[in-house]
């Protein structure tokens, strides 16, 4: 792979350099679905609940917010708002996406403050009885809930290098597990056919740990260098692969063992999640050196069933610049970056479209196949005011019975934004 040097919506196909029609991110402003009543910026990336018609999200003013998701008024009027603490100087900024508990009927967030907290998703209310857990340090990643125990939990990092096993029901933890050193900023997740939690940690090694126990690690797989891109578990058929970034800006693939099965090398730090699309073939990320990659997720076979040569796992698909020349806001090392998302829609025209905020105050939609952009959507300000930027991940909520796609993303603004695409 070669450096290309950064510009305006440029793409790199197999080594090719490719542009992309200039004034794009000019065609369409995103439109304002809800603003933060101080401003505050919105780093915790929307959640849909779609059972409940919601969008939840987090802010810097230290706020929990449930928005409508379907409203005539614009601005839309918050459901519910809960607040950690009644006096605003005492909240800490929340900065990690909520995540869903539909069986118990509740949120899990965590907060700046070192507190995990259960909030009813019908009231807003704090649950009773749920023990916020305080820890000496902030949680900048959000939690991982596993169902499949006979008792429930909640595995939650946190920058005081430890990640909690704490009872869903209650929050008394359960069980701890200690890093050597360094915050966990790769969030949790769960294996459950292999019975066990991964993570990342600063201490530059990659964790697997029992479920049930929390003993001794599974598996340590030290990299050298702070791991700050969360795990994915991809099933390939009957093998698996565990995706992560690194500060050392190398993308890790590697299996449930441990054992490398490749890595590749960008120029900056590695630290969104990555997105898997087996019906494109294809791995996405974000690196800090202001590229989207698209890497091929198995080996393309020609119809003798070799393997296409460049095209093998591992190698690059395409690169897509998303930050461009003279961006105002730079990427912070303790902000949130926005991952990739793609949409699923089958037989729409932007199935397989690859999704994604920059710090320049644009959403891209990327093609899959050639790299190229489809759209581009800007906060208005983008390009000159750097509260503009997006640091969340969008979601997405499609609609109706033409397959319409909403795409929510929260900015530095304190704007919670929506573009519709059409089928």
């Amino acid at each position: 792979m070669r450096r290309i040097a950064r510009g305006l919506a440029v793409a790199v196909v197999l080594g090719a350099l490719s542009a992309v029609p200039v004034g794009l991110a000019q065609s369409n402003l995103l439109q304002i679905v809800f603003r933060v009543p101080d401003g505050s910026p919105i780093r915790s990336s929307p959640v849909i609940d779609l059972a409940k018609g919601t969008i939840y999200f987090g802010a810097d003013d230290g706020n929990l917010y449930a928005i409508p998701l379907i409203s005539a008024e614009q601005p839309r009027r918050p459901k519910w708002v809960f607040s950690p603490d009644p006096d605003p100087a005492k909240r800490r900024p929340i900065r990690v996406p909520p995540v869903i508990d539909e069986a118990r009927n509740r949120i899990y967030i965590g907060a700046d403050d070192g507190k995990l907290y259960a909030v009813d998703r019908d009231t807003g209310q704090m649950i009773e009885g749920f023990d916020a857990t305080p820890r000496t340090a902030p949680i900048r990643v959000p939690p991982a809930l596993d169902q499949a125990l006979d008792q429930p939990r909640v595995y939650v990092g946190a920058d005081d290098r430890q990640v909690l096993a704490l009872n869903a029901l209650s929050g008394v933890v359960e069980a701890a597990f200690k890093a050597a050193q360094g915050a966990i900023r790769a969030a949790p997740i769960v294996d459950f056919v292999k019975n066990l939690v991964y993570f990342g940690s600063d201490d530059g090694v990659f964790y697997a740990i029992d479920r049930g126990n929390f003993a001794e690690p599974k598996l340590k797989k030290e990299i050298g260098s702070p791991i700050r891109g969360s795990p994915l578990l991809d099933i390939l058929g009957t093998e698996a692969a565990i995706y992560f970034g690194a500060d050392n800006g190398v993308f890790y693939a590697i299996d449930r063992d441990g054992k490398e099965l490749y890595k590749f090398e960008t120029f900056g730090p590695v630290r969104t999640k990555t997105a898997a699309d087996p019906i494109k073939n294809a791995v996405y990320f974000v690196s800090d050196d202001g590229r989207l990659y698209a890497l091929f997720r198995n080996d393309e076979r020609d119809s003798k069933g070799q393997a296409v040569p460049g095209r093998e796992r591992g190698k690059q698909k395409f690169a897509f610049s998303i930050v461009t020349d003279g961006s105002p806001t730079p990427l912070d090392g303790d902000l949130p970056r926005s991952s990739p998302v793609v949409d699923r829609r089958l037989g729409a025209t932007g199935t397989g479209t690859i999704i994604v905020g920059s710090v320049d105050g644009n959403l891209y939609g990327i093609d899959p196949d050639s790299g190229r952009a489809r759209f581009v959507h800007a906060v208005p300000g983008a390009g000159n005011d750097p509260r503009a930027a997006i640091r969340t991940t969008p979601a997405l909520y499609v609609r109706g019975p033409g397959s319409f796609l909403d795409i929510y993303v929260g900015a530095d603004d304190g704007g919670l934004y929506v573009v519709t695409r059409r089928p």
